[in-house]
């Protein structure tokens, strides 16, 4: 068997409304045209941006389940934390040597992981952003390096 990618994530929420706005909002996902036909009649709500699929359920007794885990670019590393401050939204940014991620939850207590494998670059970006005008934005926030 030969694994090509992830298809698509489960993610259950309380509110679908709200998590369409919130996953647009901060992560770049738009409806998926093409599969509306399949929320009509009581599927999934599926949103897509250019590099993943997810799948919003409503949740009815659905606990929050494993962390999503996205890929992401060294170039759009510091600007997700500007988002992610901007919304007072909670994160945790880690160096895993090999790697840099930053973590942080949906309105429903979802996990989500977005990771940097362009390592020198990610951490060297994050070195200019905590120097520079979006410094006190970092303040409250779990940076480990």
């Amino acid at each position: 068997m030969n694994l090509v990618k992830i298809d698509h994530v489960h993610i259950y929420v309380h509110d679908l409304d709200k998590a369409e706005r919130w996953y647009h909002d901060v992560l770049g996902f738009s409806r998926d045209e093409s599969l509306l036909f399949w929320f009509k009649q009581g599927g999934p709500l599926v949103l897509k941006n250019n590099a993943a699929v997810i799948s919003l359920f409503l949740r009815t007794h659905q606990p929050p389940g494993n962390t999503v885990a996205f890929s992401l670019e060294a170039t759009s590393f510091c600007p997700l934390l500007h988002i992610l401050a901007a919304r007072s939204i909670p994160y945790t940014v880690s160096d895993h040597q090999v790697s840099m991620s930053v973590y942080f939850s949906d309105p429903d207590g979802n996990q989500i992981e977005l990771t940097s494998y362009e390592y020198t670059a990610a951490k060297k970006n994050l070195a200019k952003f905590q120097e520079n005008l979006w410094e006190n934005e970092l303040r409250g926030h779990n940076v480990r390096l």
